[in-house]
């Protein structure tokens, strides 16, 4: 899947002009797990919040809603920050850790 936009981290008006509008994506509280996510973009909300926008192989679309705090937008499912994540890069969620 090839993406017009170089970077991932876009302004709303900015998304929407590369053709993305993140209110038609799937808003989810975790990303599935195990399953290979392809990154799309990160639009910015307000000054503390991202909306990181996902696809599936199926052509499924999600978005996470990330607050930040002191610059890091932890996606705790991925174990990353969504500043760090590049347009196209494919992610795996990992699965919550069972207590015995």
């Amino acid at each position: 899947m090839q993406f017009d936009h170089p970077q991932f981290t876009l302004g709303f008006r900015q998304a929407l002009e590369y053709g993305i509008d993140y209110r038609g994506y799937d808003r989810v509280d975790r990303l599935p797990e195990d399953i290979p996510l392809m990154a799309i973009a990160g639009v910015w909300g307000d000054y503390n919040d991202i909306r990181c926008l996902f696809i599936d192989q199926t052509g499924k679309t999600y978005r996470r809603h990330i607050t930040g705090r002191a610059g890091q937008y932890v996606i705790r499912e991925l174990d990353l920050n969504a500043m760090d994540l590049e347009v196209g890069q494919v992610v795996v969620a990992a699965s919550w850790p069972t207590v015995k």
